[in-house]
């Protein structure tokens, strides 16, 4: 039920409920006003018809003084005194008065009026009663005015679903049509969005601005997908050459001092060509991120990244350590593991003095643990900081979770949450 009311695509339904309560609404009341006029107007007849006999009663009794009952016609009788009147009248009338009504059901139905006159200097009392069940609406009439309420009260649920009808064609379809197109076509660049052509204006123009827009997207996501796949090219060419020569000099290079530098220039260049790889990679496969091939996460590769961050950790004498206990699936590149674990294992590093640093793997997870200064998001710490973005995006690109929280025992703890995958 509440999904009823919250989805669009349930409107037209609402609209058609609506408008049959209204219309229902609008019937019982037009019957129950009907039926309340048809009541007041027939008393008031009776009662104007009643007051025009008295006049012809009176003037009757003041030329026949002596006469106590008078038919002033088929339906009306008039009485001079009490004496003649019927004894149930006489019961229901005599001790009130004057007295303008109608009294009894049905056939038994009369409309009476208990007033005086004057005759010969004295007050005479004057009854009349009128059959008025005679000139009120019958049954059978009733229930013609009735049933031609009913009739317009089908032609309203007609003009209301004609409405609809409108309404739903300009206003809701539209919005409907869209929503499925979105659904339906959300990878698909080349599907061109549409409303039909009864459409409101509103949503022609709608739909124009989102294929303009969507176009727009596209060119530019294919001029950056050109801008990272010339740049990765060109960036991996001259680092191959740094790496090479840097190979070669080494063998060439007997002092400690001089090792050392092109042991770091070494580290740099591999970390730039993962870097590229990672690009490459992103590049790729940024169209489909499901025709990107699955692979399995071993433990040599945890350990690998682990042993080119050992250097960084070996000049601050911390331990690095792995805990693997599974190997969970991915679609993501080697490079980009390396470059998402490298940046946790950098930060890590960075932001601790002493300790150690465990990697720990199981089939749905990588934890990255350290026992240095822990995680401050809102101060400039010198460990987690512009790695964690690219973490972040890196993640959320291949459908990965990403926590970091600081533990009781002292340190952070990152974690990667990777979807468990199954081959088909």
């Amino acid at each position: 039920m509440p999904s009823f009311f919250q989805n669009t695509k349930s409107m037209t339904g609402r609209l058609a409920v609506f408008f049959t309560l209204v219309a229902i609404v609008v019937g019982i009341f037009c019957v129950a006003l009907i039926s309340l006029v048809l009541t007041w107007s027939e008393d008031r007849v009776g009662e104007r018809r009643i007051m025009i006999d008295k006049q012809q009663a009176i003037q009757y009794f003041l030329a026949h003084p002596k006469e106590t009952s008078v038919q002033l016609d088929t339906l009306t009788s008039a009485f001079h005194g009490w004496q003649d009147v019927p004894a149930a009248l006489q019961t229901e009338l005599k001790d009130q008065g004057d007295f303008l009504g109608e009294t009894g059901e049905g056939e038994d139905s009369r409309m009476i009026l208990s007033t005086t006159f004057t005759l010969r200097g004295a007050e005479q009392q004057l009854i009349l009663v009128s059959r008025i069940e005679e000139i009120e609406i019958t049954q059978q009439e009733f229930i013609n005015v009735i049933a031609i309420v009913l009739g317009l009260v089908v032609l309203l649920i007609g003009a209301f679903t004609a409405i609809l009808t409108r309404i739903s064609k300009s206003l809701i379809r539209p919005v409907n049509d869209l929503c499925e197109q979105l659904e339906q076509h959300q990878g698909n660049i080349h599907h061109a969005f549409q409303v039909p052509s009864g459409a409101a204006q509103e949503f022609q123009t709608l739909t124009q601005t989102l294929n303009q827009y969507r176009t727009e997207m596209d060119q530019l996501i294919k001029r950056e997908q050109a801008f990272a796949r010339y740049a990765s090219h060109e960036l991996r060419t001259p680092l191959t050459v740094m790496k090479g020569s840097s190979s070669l000099l080494a063998k060439e290079t007997s002092t400690p001092f001089a090792k050392r530098q092109l042991g770091r220039i070494q580290h740099a260049t591999e970390q730039m060509l993962t870097m590229v790889d990672a690009l490459l990679g992103l590049v790729r496969y940024e169209k489909s991120q499901t025709n990107a091939p699955l692979r399995t996460i071993e433990a040599n590769e945890i350990l690998n990244i682990v042993q080119k961050n050992q250097a960084q950790a070996d000049a601050k004498k911390l331990q690095l350590r792995s805990d693997i206990h599974g190997s969970p699936m991915t679609q993501a590149t080697p490079a980009i593991l390396e470059m998402v674990l490298g940046n946790l294992l950098r930060n890590s590093i960075a932001a601790s003095s002493s300790g150690d640093i465990t990697v720990s793997m199981t089939d749905t997870s990588i934890t990255v643990t350290d026992e240095g200064e822990g995680y401050a998001p809102s101060e400039n710490s010198t460990g987690h900081g512009l790695g964690l973005l690219i973490v972040q995006d890196l993640c959320q690109r291949y459908g990965w979770g990403f926590s970091i929280r600081n533990r009781m025992e002292g340190g952070c703890e990152a974690t990667l949450r990777l979807p468990v995958i199954t081959l088909e």
